[in-house]
């Protein structure tokens, strides 16, 4: 039992040391910013959906890749068709 007390308050400790270093003042970092920086204001916030590139439909992505397989099983076949009649 002493064992579970140490991990339960260790889980209660937990979000206080972390409250505690988020709140600490970096002077490397804030050292660094000019004038200018420190006074411009926050760049404007804009949907995800704009941010990243959406992904092609599954039906399109699953008939390139039919295609694709189809090129590749075909040239494959010739190899092996040319392979064989190398051997007789």
């Amino acid at each position: 039992m002493p064992l579970r007390s140490a991990h339960l308050t260790l889980f209660a400790l937990l979000p206080m040391v972390v409250v505690a270093a988020a709140c600490t003042r970096v002077p490397e970092i804030e050292d660094r910013l000019s004038p200018n920086m420190r006074s411009a204001s926050y760049p404007p916030l804009l949907p995800v959906d704009q941010l990243v590139t959406p992904l092609p439909v599954p039906e399109e992505q699953s008939s390139d890749l039919e295609q694709e397989m189809a090129a590749r099983t075909a040239r494959l076949q010739a190899r092996a068709e040319k392979l064989r009649n190398a051997q007789n």
